[in-house]
């Protein structure tokens, strides 16, 4: 069904699409224009209803197909559940049904070809590197949980398929950077083998396999490194080496805290980490949030009591992906930890921001007036806190620069039955009540259009927004609960999806296309007064313009300007260098901050005795400070650490096991000199047994011929290009699993 509406002089186009029942997320297929003069890549998107059919639009939404029906011509008949985007060509799709049947095409849904597999297998895993390369996983009733699965291989789109390993609880391709140091090939694997569990890695589908780790549980995989989480008593230890690196050289993750109970990764796409650990074995909705060094081997606490969904592992941690240094957080206040019941924790939420990666920790500044413009009254204690991902996502958008809109409320503590929605344009710093009750969101436009509902409730109106929600226009709808809004960055257009009062599924497109007359213009020369774009300089909590030792500014869109902004990203200009204060100092190893900042302290002075019995405590003399990493001050002030042997008792600290500042071809030769070197040694030996048995003087003659010849070979093969197998003179590699609660 296609209903096409025209709403009023606002000229904003709505197309209404009914599905059979209510749609999972939308998947986007990306195939390459060969029309020189249009855009680059055609986006296709799919959707997949509750009752397993496919629907298709290849108009960014304005038109839909029941794809079901294409393929029920091909004598294809399935429910279908799945559908994944090759990692390895953009171009290609598959689509998984319940009763065994897949669905390939290579060209974004133009064309189909399919083939079966046994329907006892699911979760699928697609190869980054060979579009037909996959992995599916199948429950072994023979074996003891969590070690119940059989894992399979396919290297011919889903034709045919082999086992490869049993009794296993997680599997997958280790392939996430293009290195010639990992085989295409290689699968990483958790699995139970003589009643022990061990994370291992294979190069040719577990007809052998190398030991990560002996006592693994898990593992978690990330561009730049490999986790891997072994038992230790009731507790876990948690394990890390650089993903390019021999997993033999894994390392114990350094935490100022011994016992350790769930794990989740929460950023590691910056210079350093960020991980959330759960202490307390009984209660592990509570934890702590960690900031790494450099290197991701070496975590000081960087917030204390961060909220944890134990639904679904997420945390409530946000990264605003517009600026650098900028993470939103919500906790338990601490104080009320030591006089309340664990059933009343969620009374006692608050949101904390951090504009300096974790250093230091503030309160959300509440606005002054809310959405009529009546004062607020919020002062002293009182602040606005958000709801984070264990209920709702925080919005922003990479390339919306400092735009947030979020749901929440002012007071005390978050307040899950008083929510309105508020937005800030600065990054977090200021916010403003935009309307009053929960609602559901999106950018578009970078952030030039914003379109907004009613969140889980009937309604029959979408609310737009073009100046950054100063004003807001509204658009009648068929009544439906919104379950969705998504707009692609650059688009002017929205797909909406959610149910009508009967269930039924329904996508809407809303196009922007008319709404302004003009593209903007005068982004070369924002000082110019008919220019549409205007230069922001981001700033701290203490309104300081300085950041991570550097000033710079970005050049965006006026807030009333009337035009779409297509450009492909803001334009970020560097200043000046700024000397060190302390904002660019974080707590170091073992020590911590309080809200709002305040000293360095040592961990062990916030907890009692018989809290924390294993807790580190550094040295008396002990500074507790260390650069925040990333950041480029010079001068000023000057708080690096002293090093300071460890006590005997205490963690054996990080930098006594840390790796070597070396790249990867330097680490190539390394091995080759290594081998080089044990051949040195064994005619050494030789030599010495010379002195004491002339008999042997021929024997070491033939064998000092025979090293001199694999001498000159190994000279050789320096001048070559070192084998593809990196591990290569190593007979076993420890590697080690990660616990990840969004998977594990």
């Amino acid at each position: 069904m296609l209903l096409l509406l025209i709403i009023g002089v606002s000229a904003v186009n709505v197309t209404l699409f009914q599905a059979d029942s209510a749609l999972y997320s939308l998947q986007f297929c990306l195939m390459r224009n060969s029309n020189r003069e249009g855009k680059d890549w055609l986006e296709t998107i799919f959707a997949l209803s509750e009752k397993g059919r496919i629907y298709k639009s290849i108009d960014n939404g304005y038109k839909w197909s029941d794809e079901t029906l294409t393929l029920e011509k091909m004598g294809i008949n399935d429910w279908f559940y799945e559908i994944q985007s090759s990692p390895a060509k953009k171009e290609i799709i598959y689509i998984f049904g319940k009763n065994g049947t897949g669905i390939r095409s290579e060209d974004c849904g133009s064309h189909y070809t399919w083939f079966t597999f046994p329907s006892n297998y699911s979760d699928f895993k697609l190869n980054s590197m060979d579009d037909k390369w996959m992995l599916a996983f199948s429950n072994c009733e023979r074996c003891i949980p969590p070690y119940n699965k059989e894992v399979h291989k396919s290297n011919d789109g889903g034709k045919t398929w082999q086992w490869i390993l049993s009794s296993a609880m997680m599997a997958s391709w280790d392939k996430l950077i293009d290195s010639e140091l990992i085989p295409d090939e290689r699968i990483v694997a958790c699995h139970l083998e003589y009643n022990q569990s061990r994370v291992t890695y294979s190069d040719d589908y577990y007809n052998s396999y190398k030991i990560i780790h002996n006592n693994g549980t898990g593992f978690f995989q990330t561009q730049f490194h490999m986790f891997v989480i072994s038992k230790f008593q009731s507790a876990y230890r948690l394990h890390v080496a650089p993903a390019f690196y021999d997993y033999a050289q894994m390392i114990n993750v350094s935490i100022p805290f011994e016992q350790q109970y769930s794990y989740t990764l929460l950023d590691t796409e910056s210079e350093s980490i960020f991980l959330s650990i759960s202490h307390n074995q009984t209660n592990k909705k509570l934890t702590n949030i960690y900031t790494s060094d450099y290197q991701g081997f070496k975590f000081t606490i960087s917030l204390l009591n961060n909220v944890r969904s134990l639904d679904t592992g997420q945390c409530d941690f946000e990264k605003i992906e517009s600026l650098r240094g900028v993470y939103i957080a919500n906790i338990y206040d601490h104080e009320k930890l030591k006089v309340i019941k664990e059933t009343d924790l969620e009374k006692y939420k608050k949101t904390v921001i951090t504009f300096d990666k974790g250093a230091i920790w503030h309160p959300l500044k509440a606005p002054v007036t809310d959405v009529n413009g009546q004062q607020t009254h919020c002062s002293g204690d009182c602040s606005l806190h958000l709801q984070g991902r264990s209920v709702s996502k925080i919005y922003r958008e990479s390339k919306a620069i400092g735009l947030i809109m979020a749901s929440g409320n002012l007071g005390l503590y978050l307040d899950e039955k008083n929510i309105n929605t508020y937005f800030s344009r600065d990054g977090g710093m200021k916010w403003y009540e935009v309307r009053k009750g929960h609602h559901i969101y999106s950018f578009g436009d970078r952030g030039g259009i914003i379109v907004m509902a009613k969140s889980k409730s009937l309604t029959e109106e979408l609310l737009y927004s073009w100046d950054e929600g100063q004003t807001w226009e509204s658009l009648k709808i068929k009544k439906m609960i919104v379950t969705s809004i998504t707009s692609r960055s650059l688009y002017i257009n929205f797909i909406i999806t959610g149910l009508d009062e009967k269930r039924k599924g329904i996508i809407l497109n809303v196009d922007f296309t008319t709404l302004h007359q003009r593209t903007c213009s005068g982004i070369w020369d924002p000082l110019d007064p008919d220019s549409d774009y205007e230069f922001w300089v981001p700033t701290n909590y203490e309104n300081g313009k300085c950041l991570f030792g550097q000033k710079y500014r970005y050049t965006r869109r006026k807030r009333n300007a009337k035009c779409f902004n297509q450009q492909d990203h803001d334009k970020l200009h560097f200043i000046e260098s700024c000397e060190c204060t302390i904002e660019d100092w974080e707590c170091d190893y073992g020590f911590y901050h309080k809200i709002d900042g305040g000293p360095c302290v040592p961990i062990a002075t916030l907890f009692e005795e018989d809290e924390y019995i294993d807790i580190l405590k550094p040295p008396e003399n002990c500074t507790g400070y260390r650069k925040v990493v990333g950041d480029y001050c010079t001068g000023g002030i000057d708080l690096d650490p002293i090093e300071t042997p460890c006590q005997v008792g205490l963690q054996q600290s990080i930098s006594n096991q840390s790796l070597p500042q070396i790249s990867i071809k330097e680490e190539q030769k390394i091995l080759q000199d290594k081998l080089n070197s044990n051949e040195q040694k064994n005619l050494s030996v030789i030599n010495k047994q010379n002195n004491f048995f002339v008999i042997w003087i021929l024997v070491s003659i033939v064998i000092a011929f025979f090293v001199f010849i694999l001498c000159k070979k190994m000279k050789a093969k320096q001048t070559q290009v070192p084998k593809k197998d990196y591990y290569y003179g190593f007979e076993r590699g420890e590697r080690i699993s990660l616990r990840e609660d969004d998977g594990i």
